[in-house]
């Protein structure tokens, strides 16, 4: 009678491909799609200091970016969901100890969704009734202080959401150790700016802080979408051999 020295199945071995090279595809749509609509917002404005003209020519001249966002919103919407829903459980089989910051990532990741949809709601409620809007220019400011105020609580949900399914990553062997420290200062640095709310939503600039942690945010997107694509580190790799004589599986 001998052993078989064959390994024991690994943790990446029970995965579902498929499902894991969906989960990558999600979170990098969702990173690019997000991408483009700040690249796009960054360039054409306005910003939260935006007068009555700038305002105009949002809802005129550039409409069409508008209408642009709201399309691409449309398809990171499920994609943020799918990811963010999905990795927890991904995380967990891999590393049970990921199960309740996933959980913390998931929860904030619906509520910055939901958020990102008022945002554009109102934006697109703006161009729809821009000729009112044109005539009475101080219910466009406060519709727009209105849309800064969402953007400004969304940082929050942002934070909590790079917190949770970061750490939830790190557990899970999905994004490298090192990535972990970076992500807790950009969830902070998001929760911060969030904090002087008031001031930030009338263009303070303390949402520089905000930014920086965005950009954390996609970071964390991209490495972890690519890894999924590319397949995740293996956690558990043990040969046969080294189990007990009873747990081996012996062979003829």
């Amino acid at each position: 009678m001998t052993f078989n020295k064959r390994r024991l199945p690994m943790t990446t071995e029970r995965e579902d491909r498929g499902s894991t090279a969906m989960l990558g595809g999600a979170a990098l749509c969702f990173f690019v799609l997000v991408l483009f609509q700040n690249v796009l917002r960054g360039i054409l404005g306005p910003t939260a200091k935006a007068s009555t003209s700038d305002i105009s020519v949002l809802l005129h001249e550039h409409a069409w970016s508008v209408h642009l966002m709201v399309a691409t919103y449309l398809v990171g919407f499920p994609a943020l969901l799918w990811f963010s829903t999905n990795i927890g459980p991904w995380c967990e089989r891999r590393n049970p100890a990921a199960a309740a910051w996933a959980r913390l990532g998931a929860a904030s990741a619906i509520v910055v969704a939901v958020l990102f949809g008022i945002i554009n709601v109102v934006q697109l409620t703006m161009v729809a009734a821009r000729d009112q809007l044109s005539a009475d220019p101080t219910l466009a400011g406060l519709l727009w202080t209105f849309h800064n105020g969402v953007f400004t609580v969304n940082m929050a949900g942002v934070g909590l959401a790079l917190l949770g399914l970061g750490r939830a990553a790190v557990l899970a062997r999905l994004v490298p150790r090192w990535l972990s420290p970076v992500m807790t200062l950009g969830a902070v640095l998001l929760l911060v700016a969030a904090v002087p709310a008031v001031a930030v939503t009338t263009g303070s600039p303390w949402i520089g802080l905000g930014y920086a942690g965005f950009v954390v945010w996609l970071l964390f997107l991209a490495m972890a979408g690519v890894a999924l694509l590319r397949g995740p580190r293996p956690i558990a790799s043990e040969p046969t051999e080294s189990l007990p004589a009873a747990e081996r599986v012996p062979t003829q």
